[in-house]
């Protein structure tokens, strides 16, 4: 007796979830390299760096109070997300220990929806709710037999054979579930691990993506902004007399946090302000100075007021820009609302200009 593989049908449930389960494996294996690929992602002054999102998350998740202790532990906790996305993106798409990747892309995405994502309403325009309902439906219908190596299915195909050699199957005692599965997820875990430390020799052939890929510049309409501002000189610095209202003497407290030279040469730089701020300033939060075109400077805090998420310069439009929901700020109007759901500006940094250095400082006295 001859025992024969059952056909395989197109209409089969798990056939069915080929779709989403092909998508999301490209999507979380393209999100771990991606992070791994971004040079501002574990850098915690980048207001794009995990750190800065964990600070916004810790506004505004449920989870806050979970948040806060792990904030120094971010690098390493952004190497484990970034590493476990790779997993689950190659456990999606070759089969290999299906269910965990699955049960993992299901738990990162809820983890997701609860800090990324809590912000976002109505709750059906953020992403990471719908990417965990996919999950779970991709865990209960399994891999199936399309497109997965026999020896990973969770029921391997017959496969024809005599009397003796079925004799000496049954004979022989029955695989156990359990070392099988530990064995795939054993090897998941170690090809995700190879695949993330290629990403340092990829990005030494200058490939990098996030916001390092992308061009940021100066923008905006001549109206002088709320910062403290100094006015242009040819050589680079500014003028060595303030401007009327800012002291001639650096004031006690003032943090450095860039130069005038490094925001003429980008038109806007991005930075965290200090934990060891003292009040008033938002410490911990992200923030950008950008240079108007009067040729002032001036600072905002990027935590957008209507969810939390991170605003971001618009080179192109010249404009303050939430990627979360699509608020727009006006930098030379006091970042005014100029679209969007935002209900009001953002809030501004006060800055003081050292005259003598050029050095650009937060002023926490004003």
């Amino acid at each position: 007796m001859i025992d024969r593989p059952p056909a395989r049908r197109l209409t089969s449930p798990a056939t069915a979830l080929l779709p989403i389960r092909f998508f999301f494996g490209a999507t979380f294996l393209w999100a771990g390299l991606d992070k791994f690929l971004d040079p501002d992602f574990f850098d915690a002054a980048a207001p794009t760096s995990l750190h800065s999102q964990l600070v916004a998350f810790s506004r505004i998740s449920p989870l806050a109070g979970l948040i806060t202790p792990l904030l120094p532990f971010a690098v390493v906790i952004g190497v484990l997300i970034a590493v476990a996305e790779i997993g689950i993106g190659i456990g999606a798409l070759t089969g290999l220990a299906f269910r965990v990747a699955a049960f993992g892309g299901a738990a990162l995405s809820i983890m997701l929806w609860l800090t990324a994502s809590w912000g976002t309403h109505p709750y059906y325009l953020g992403a990471d709710l719908p990417y965990a309902v996919g999950w779970i439906a991709l865990l209960i219908g399994g891999p199936g037999d399309w497109l997965v190596p026999a020896r990973w299915r969770e029921q391997p195909e017959a496969v024809p054979m005599g009397r003796r050699a079925r004799a000496r199957q049954l004979a022989a005692p029955p695989p156990s579930p359990q070392r099988r599965l530990l064995l795939q997820t054993a090897t998941l875990a170690a090809l995700a691990a190879i695949v993330a430390s290629f990403t340092p020799f990829i990005r030494a052939l200058g490939v990098v993506t996030g916001e390092a890929s992308r061009s940021h510049g100066p923008g905006g309409t001549p109206t002088p902004g709320p910062g403290a501002t100094a006015t242009p000189s040819p050589t680079g610095v500014p003028a060595s007399v303030p401007p009327t209202g800012i002291p001639a003497t650096v004031p006690p407290g003032a943090i450095p946090i860039s130069s005038v030279d490094a925001v003429r040469s980008k038109g806007s730089v991005a930075f965290v302000v200090p934990f060891n701020a003292p009040a008033p300033l938002p410490a911990g939060d992200p923030a950008v100075i950008v240079q108007l075109k009067d040729g002032s400077f001036v600072a905002f805090d990027t935590v957008c007021t209507h969810a939390g998420c991170t605003v971001e310069w618009d080179k192109r439009d010249h404009i303050l820009f939430c990627p979360c929901h699509e608020a727009m700020f006006d930098a030379e109007n006091n970042a005014a609302v100029l679209g969007g759901p935002a209900p009001e500006p953002l809030a501004s940094l006060p800055l003081y200009i050292d005259p003598a250095t050029g050095k650009i400082l937060l002023d926490p006295t004003v």
